[in-house]
């Protein structure tokens, strides 16, 4: 894979996965992410494979990270012209981030590029279908299904829902209302759009644009190092534009690799990160989640102790 340094190569690989009322079946290899970090993904380097789903018309979908003890997972799905699902819910939270292609939800609700919805378990919705087809970014919180129906679930946490979310549609984030991750403001440079906050867990996923054209490694604020690391996982593609960034990992060291557009990374809590190699000659558009509010605490060292 290009772009890596110090000859670490990691990849996921694709999952055949059939998920039914019954059974799951998978197979293939992955690195397991609630252990490991996942990185420099890229994902034309994947095979589509058949994603199939009891109640739904079949799909394809590309695997970029998995859990392997919540079944939690993260992937590109492609549907095919003409798919459509009928109303239903899912029993496992579902969010989708439109990469390309149209996704129409329910009468009007059509979804295009950088659209998103967050769809809470047991939440009805659809009919959903796609008249041209449709690349999305996947997140399940667990074994995707489909129970075909018209009812929501009770005790469905409905205040949850995101829909009519569009990228180019809703303005930035004011720092003031974006929720603190440091001890200090965000940089000058990078600008935000939270796209949702879950009430309970604190659950994030939002959109960071950062100005490129030299070193991303910023100096001279209160607290920031050359590396941070967060009390939760975090998880990124690249839209747009180019980063080379570092990782500490455990047991190796600094590792060093360029993400381009469409590249992914699944980093569990406490991976350190960023290291004086971080830069970009143009900008990044990246879609993070984190598993809480995000916070990152700073350090000079790859391997500097914690206080």
């Amino acid at each position: 894979m290009s772009g890596l340094s110090h000859g670490l190569c990691v990849v996921a690989l694709a999952l055949l996965v059939t998920a039914d009322a019954d059974a799951q079946k998978i197979t293939g290899e992955s690195r397991d992410r609630g252990k490991e970090f996942v990185g420099w993904v890229q994902p034309e380097r994947l095979y589509w494979r058949p994603f199939v789903v009891t109640g739904l018309p079949d799909a394809e979908f590309k695997l970029l990270s998995f859990d392997e003890t919540t079944k939690a997972r993260s992937q590109i799905t492609r549907l095919p012209a003409g798919w459509k699902q009928p109303r239903g819910y899912h029993n496992t939270n579902e969010e989708i981030f439109v990469l390309s292609g149209d996704f129409t939800v329910g009468e009007e609700k059509k979804m295009t590029k950088y659209s998103y919805a967050y769809y809470p378990a047991g939440y009805v919705h659809g009919p959903s279908y796609t008249e041209y087809g449709a690349t999305l970014l996947h997140w399940w919180d667990g074994t995707p299904d489909f129970v075909v129906g018209s009812e929501t679930k009770p005790g469905t946490r409905v205040d949850e829902l995101v829909e009519d979310w569009n990228y180019y549609d809703k303005p930035w984030t004011k720092n003031d209302d974006f929720p603190k991750w440091a001890a200090f403001p965000p940089p000058r440079d990078t600008r935000l759009k939270l796209l949702r906050k879950d009430k309970v867990t604190g659950q994030m996923t939002w959109i960071n644009m950062g100005a490129g054209g030299g070193s991303s490694v910023r100096t001279g604020a209160p607290g920031r190092g050359h590396w941070e690391a967060h009390p939760s996982f975090e998880e990124a593609m690249l839209l747009e534009g180019e980063l080379t960034y570092g990782e500490c990992l455990p047991g190796v060291g600094e590792v060093v690799g360029t993400y381009t557009a469409s590249d992914y990374f699944f980093r569990p809590t406490g991976i350190r990160h960023g290291g004086r190699s971080a830069s970009s000659p143009s900008y990044t558009l990246f879609i993070f989640r984190s598993g809480k509010p995000i916070w990152a605490d700073y350090f000079e060292d790859c391997n500097e102790p914690r206080k």
